[in-house]
């Protein structure tokens, strides 16, 4: 902990000298990207704010350092030979923030909020082959009680299925299914998340949160590991700008921060001892709006934008960190699963622009009378950079594009609205399983299905290799649904990601790979 006056440092001085073995308190400080929409993690459909639900919550499942699923508040499950009955049997040593028992009750009581269409989730789909799944969030069916899910005794939960789910051990990991604390909720409402209101069960307990600064959280007393948590504190600071974040870093007032085009290179020499470098489950690409604009009626511009963009050079030249060209979905750190890409992956530039040079005048397109787009992004210098450049690759095949930058908070609520022609993101995966990946293209993912994509074809393959319980056909019908997906052009993957990142020598626990480490496995060598 940093005192911010002589006379504070004075008196712990003197409290240290007296308690004689009393050591100073465990403080790690890391960034948000962004300032958090919520940190209901029913509705969130942000990666940063849910990597904060993770310090404040614990689902039946979880997930160890490297991302391997492992008991949570369950410990112990029994699947049924069919597949269809899921057994938990919740440990009964956990419990609230606030000290109350955490029972199989609270589960229910999220599961049910989570499908109710008046809690207007980001993404319920968790929960797909639960029974009575789709009667309750269409509507149809108003009795909550009717879903998969019940509580035979008080550690004990039973979910129904209507079909085998391989995948369900690792979404059961998700914050969507993460306990919420019934009475908290309903007495406060949309204020439940608020520091003075906030009751969880995980790691850290929430003490405060400065809009556009920073959230505080500190060790929950009444966690179910608490012993092993070693941190005191965790101070999530709000960066926004990437540049200042390495100025931050400097200073010491972050533990870790993720690198940039632009200050890589500083880093590589001035500070290679603390410089870390990793594949990571991630990707970077554009998306086309799928419901509305000229995009979305003809396949041919959105193949002619594929085809023009040069990724060896983007990879190599505009933003050299490492990264690997992406023509598919499914990043190469992913586990058991033949990478799929886009057709044309291995075609010759020259020929892929003469192609789309074609594509373009069919469609009624060209130089002279140029597609103009206005494409959408969250305000960062390298994402602007990289953006030039890919509109610099379009720009001779006939397409103009306007660079429309703006705060994240702006950004979710256009793409939400699907009011925008084209964007930009990086989607990172939160476990080690293709299907991660895949989900967000299903015509009934919500606000994660960004734009709009919707092919009864990928439907069906997605839905038949999710309920397969053959892992081997299990992963060959969703290898299918990708080229599926690939082959209808609605986004343009550009690189898959690789992590370059400083660390503190001070930081202990820290795995480079993963995007979003959890707090309770860091911790701080005094």
């Amino acid at each position: 902990m940093r005192y911010t006056s002589l006379r504070l440092a004075v008196v712990a001085a003197v409290l240290l000298q007296t308690a004689g073995v009393a050591q100073a308190a465990q403080v790690l400080h890391r960034m948000s990207e962004q300032e958090p929409e919520t940190l209901d993690p029913q509705k969130s459909s942000s990666a940063g704010p849910l990597a904060i639900d993770r310090d404040l919550f614990m689902g039946l499942l979880t997930l160890d350092p490297d991302e391997h699923v492992v008991p949570g508040v369950a410990e112990s499950w029994e699947i049924s030979p069919d597949g269809r009955t899921w057994t938990l049997h919740l440990r009964h040593d956990a419990k609230w923030s606030t000290g109350e028992p955490l029972t199989a009750e609270d589960f229910v009581y999220s599961f049910r909020r989570l499908v109710d269409p008046k809690t207007a989730a980001a993404d319920p789909s968790d929960l797909t082959q639960l029974i009575d799944f789709e009667e309750i969030v269409s509507g149809k069916e108003k009795d909550l009680t009717k879903l998969g899910v019940s509580a035979p005794d008080p550690y004990t939960l039973k979910l129904q299925l209507t079909a085998a789910r391989l995948a369900l051990k690792f979404l059961l990991t998700d914050p969507m299914l993460f306990p919420l604390h019934k009475a908290s909720v309903e007495k406060w409402g949309n204020a439940w998340t608020q520091p003075e209101h906030l009751v969880g069960n995980g790691p850290f307990v929430m003490k405060s949160w400065v809009p556009q600064a920073q959230i505080v959280l500190t060790k929950n007393p009444n966690f179910y590991d608490a012993p092993s948590i070693k941190l005191d504190e965790v101070d999530w600071i709000v960066t926004e700008d990437l540049k200042a974040g390495l100025l931050r870093y400097r200073a010491g007032e972050l533990d870790w921060m993720v690198l940039t085009r632009q200050n890589l290179p500083w880093a590589r020499e001035n500070l290679p001892d603390q410089l870390r470098t990793a594949d990571a489950n991630g990707y970077g690409f554009i998306f086309f709006n799928m419901k509305h604009g000229p995009l979305a009626q003809d396949i041919r511009l959105r193949e002619a934008l594929n085809l023009a963009i040069d990724r060896e050079t983007l990879v190599t030249k505009v933003d050299p960190r490492g990264e690997k060209p992406a023509y598919g979905i499914i990043p190469p750190v992913t586990s058991d699963y033949t990478q799929q890409n886009m057709r044309f992956k291995d075609t010759p530039m020259p020929e892929r622009l003469a192609k789309a040079k074609t594509l373009m005048k069919e469609a009624g397109y060209g130089p002279d009378h140029p597609l103009k787009l206005k494409l959408s992004y969250t305000t960062e210098e390298s994402t602007r950079q990289l953006l030039l450049a890919i509109a610099a690759m379009w720009k001779p095949i006939g397409v103009d594009v306007t660079l429309d930058n703006m705060e994240w908070q702006v950004f979710v609520g256009i793409t939400n609205e699907r009011n925008y022609e084209i964007g930009y993101l990086n989607l990172v995966g939160t476990y080690d399983d293709y299907e991660n990946g895949l989900d967000n293209f299903r015509s009934d993912a919500g606000i994660y299905n960004v734009n709009g994509y919707a092919n009864p074809k990928f439907d069906d393959l997605f839905h038949r290799g999710g309920t397969s319980t053959d892992p081997l056909e299990r992963r060959k019908l969703m290898e299918q649904a990708e080229q599926v997906m690939l082959d209808d052009y609605p986004l343009a993957p550009l690189e898959y990601y690789v992590l370059n990142v400083v660390v503190s020598p001070k930081l202990e626990g820290y795995v480079t790979k993963i995007i979003y480490d959890q707090s309770r496995f860091l911790s701080i060598k005094p």
